[in-house]
């Protein structure tokens, strides 16, 4: 007994790999980009702030997020801007009925404080995503306090076509340097609205892109044996590439198509689950009935509730869907797969799909790593 606890050993601690340094953090970017060293700095401060440790992967995971975006442009340019809004609006315009295209131009005809062009005229302008970000911010928060019942007029037309509001007016849900949605950087912010309007021009610092993007890009854990997988979740969602691949497995399993986009339920715009049942859950709940009926449908219905963390693979449901792939394929069930998603955006000049951006993020992840200068033996 006393010689078996003379002979344990604690744990060796973990290694990790050396730091990169201002210098070299400067080196692993293409040469042609402008003050790498600021780039570098703050690529650098996003991931201690964010308590990453800065390793070759992680600094050049980011600097290819950056490069495939925004080409190291904190507020990168969207050719044909003043173009896409023109369209949005009269799309918007027609949905608001007969009376849509006046109403709208009369909306618009406001001036924002210390402004002396009108809020159409600045949008035929714009050029920059902060640009135009700004002059519907700031549309909105005219009408909101000068002119109350214009602005409850415009949203209460709008509601006839329930997926129509004002605030959708604004294109701009991804923003800055790594084109981080906007959305998450907002709720990263915390409740607080004055915190919420500090992260819109934030967003547009070559600072606060990287540092929300970085956050966005390496601040969840999932068992990936590529940074690919994780490329395409920042596209997608957090697992979107790990639950692509339960998706594959539950399909074949039941027979059952299924568009293998990550999101086994189906959800609303702010992200919220909807009640209606989504194809996926609707298969899951097949897959119970023929392979696992020791589940309860309440049980698979709740652990699907924790399809966007990490604790979801410690659910029954998901280590059922592996056993049962292993035991009737003889295969191992892989933990994830590029997911089939089609990227719409009227930033883009046509269609993407999560797959494609995974895969170009990654080329320009394996270029930094070619940069990276060789380990000492």
């Amino acid at each position: 007994m006393l010689s078996g606890c003379a002979h344990r050993r604690a744990a060796p601690a973990e290694t990790l790999p050396p730091r990169v340094t201002l210098e070299q953090a400067t080196r692993l970017m293409p040469p042609d980009v402008k003050d790498r060293e600021g780039w570098a700095e703050d690529v650098l401060a996003a991931l201690e702030a964010h308590r990453h440790h800065p390793s070759v992967e992680s600094v050049c995971s980011v600097l290819a997020v950056i490069e495939q975006e925004s080409g190291f442009q904190a507020n990168p340019p969207v050719p044909g801007l003043a173009r896409i809004v023109k369209k949005r609006m009269d799309a918007y315009a027609a949905k608001l009925g007969p009376l849509g295209p006046s109403a709208l131009s009369a909306l618009l005809g406001g001036q924002a404080p210390g402004q002396k062009k009108t809020f159409e005229q600045r949008l035929e302008t714009v050029s920059t995503e902060r640009d135009l970000d700004r002059v519907f911010r700031e549309l909105l928060e005219y009408y909101d306090t000068e002119f109350p019942a214009t602005y409850v007029a415009a949203q209460l037309a709008s509601s006839l076509f329930k997926s129509t509001r004002l605030e959708d007016l604004n294109p701009i849900t991804t923003a800055g340097s790594m084109q981080v949605s906007v959305r998450f950087s907002e709720e990263l912010a915390g409740d607080d609205e004055r915190a919420r309007r500090r992260v819109r021009e934030e967003l547009y610092t070559r600072g606060g892109g990287v540092y929300y993007g970085t956050a966005r890009l390496l601040g969840y854990e999932a068992h990936y044996d590529s940074p690919l997988y994780r490329f395409a979740d920042y596209n997608g969602g957090v697992y979107t590439s790990r639950n692509a691949a339960l998706q594959e497995q539950v399909s074949q399993l039941t027979g059952i198509p299924l568009v293998q986009d990550g999101d086994l339920l189906a959800y609303d715009k702010q992200g919220e689950p909807l009640d209606e049942d989504s194809n996926s859950l609707k298969a899951l709940l097949v897959f119970r009935e023929r392979h696992a009926p020791e589940l309860s449908e309440r049980r698979v219905r709740k652990d699907t509730l924790e399809e966007k963390q990490l604790a979801f693979e410690e659910t029954d449901t998901w280590s059922a869907i592996k056993r049962a792939y292993q035991e009737v394929t003889g295969k191992a069930p892989a933990y994830a797969k590029l997911p089939t998603v089609v990227i719409r955006s009227p930033k883009l000049s046509g269609d993407r799909s999560t797959a494609w951006f995974a895969q170009s993020v990654n080329k320009r992840y394996q270029r930094c790593l070619g940069r990276a200068s060789p380990t000492p033996k």
